[in-house]
């Protein structure tokens, strides 16, 4: 058996020296990170009972995560025999060393994409740079930055980018609330416990009135879940001079609606449920059925994460959804993870929220508004440019989720 140690600046450098030197068939024994590179140690004529990785599947290790347009190595021949599954405990610490020697190249790759996107096209970058301080995803960022490809000035650029993102954002083209030629309309709101459906509601409902009137007005409650969620409703109702009626169940809920069937707006308030919760399908349930008779809107945080807004929305579209309300932007410090998944699901904006007063703060969704907003918060809470993370970002947008952000248009 001949062991031997290699340097190299990265994985792949010492990787072909072990290649030049000790042909495809060495085995990694060993690798770790140097101040200025990496080192691995590699053997020849290796025991195979013995715990080992190939530099065959170390190379293949490393193309898992490297794009398919980089260039690569010619793939090495594959064995005709699989290497036997070693039972040495030393199994899974070899393992990990091998995961942190891919984390490392990982982090390598997206330097050197990163550094070399600020060389090659400086402008695209610091575009990068501000649609991720909005609270952008990555893969819509980096999509938006060519539109200020054509522009030479920066700010300038930066305008065309903003304005892309306008064009992009889905907005109901009418307010629902404005329009009582079509009869009667029945509004339900879902969303999670604690986004504010109810407070909503009660805007919604202030709203109508006081260009309507109450007189046509009903507020209908199905939360039979949390202490204390139908008072709340009733407590509207009171200081609105509005009715409200509840019911149990979807059967329930018809014949109410039956009888309510002279009143222009019935607005429905549902049960807050987590996306995990497993009451969240019997609640859905309820308006399924109906869906022929209402319109049914999503109330989303507009402090959301992009993890937490993509969960809600994937858990809700369990009922046809006719659009969105924004509710708590004046607790947000970014806004463009709420935004993002507008434009991904292609969810409709219909009204934003950004605060208590009822019915104040309430207005229906401009998609200029909105950019702005977006861009005022960038301004006032800045965040520090950390370049480590602003290279994995650029990089997970090279390869982004199998949906692609389509143009606008308007969820009905």
């Amino acid at each position: 058996m001949k062991i031997k140690r290699f340097t190299g600046r990265n994985m792949r450098e010492a990787m072909a020296k072990v290649r030049a030197e000790l042909s495809d068939q060495a085995v990694i024994l060993e690798s770790r990170r140097l101040a200025d590179g990496v080192e691995v140690v590699a053997a020849v004529d290796y025991d195979e009972t013995l715990p080992q990785q190939s530099l065959r599947q170390a190379m293949e290790d490393e193309r898992d995560w490297i794009p398919a347009a980089s260039a690569e190595p010619e793939p090495l021949p594959r064995r005709s025999s699989a290497a036997p599954v070693a039972t040495d405990p030393d199994l899974s610490l070899l393992r990990q060393e091998i995961g942190e020697v891919k984390a490392l190249m990982q982090s390598q790759f997206a330097g050197l994409s990163w550094s070399r996107e600020k060389v090659q096209q400086p402008q695209r970058a610091a575009l990068f740079r501000a649609m991720l301080g909005l609270g952008l995803e990555p893969a819509l960022a980096r999509e938006l930055c060519g539109s200020g490809d054509s522009v030479a000035e920066v700010e300038q650029a930066k305008r065309a980018v903003l304005q892309a993102l306008a064009r992009k954002l889905p907005v109901l083209p009418q307010e629902p609330l404005i329009d009582t030629s079509e009869g009667q309309q029945v509004l339900a709101l879902v969303g999670p416990t604690g986004v504010g459906k109810t407070t909503t509601i009660a805007k919604l409902a202030a709203r109508y009135a006081s260009r309507h009137g109450t007189r046509d007005i009903a507020l209908v409650s199905t939360d039979h879940y949390r202490i204390g969620a139908q008072e709340q409703l009733f407590h509207y109702g009171r200081l609105l001079g509005v009715p409200v009626q509840t019911a149990r169940d979807g059967n329930e809920l018809q014949q109410l609606l039956e009888r309510l069937s002279d009143r222009k707006l019935v607005l429905i308030d549902t049960a807050g449920m987590g996306p995990r919760d497993r009451l969240l399908a019997n609640q859905l349930s309820l308006l399924r059925p109906l869906a022929g008779k209402l319109r049914s809107y999503l109330v989303l945080p507009g402090s959301s994460s992009a993890g937490d807004c993509d969960h809600i929305v994937a858990q809700f579209r369990a009922t046809p959804l006719a659009g969105c309300i924004l509710t708590k932007l004046d607790e947000a410090t970014r806004i463009g993870a709420a935004l993002s998944a507008s434009v991904r699901h292609q969810l409709a904006l219909a009204w934003v929220c950004d605060g208590q007063r009822v019915p104040e703060d309430i207005c229906a969704a401009r998609a200029d508004d909105l950019v702005r907003r977006a861009c005022e918060l960038a301004r006032l809470l800045p965040q520090s440019s950390d370049e480590e993370l602003l290279a994995s970002d650029y990089v997970s947008a090279m390869n982004p989720p199998s949906h692609r952000f389509g143009g606008a248009h308007v969820a009905v």
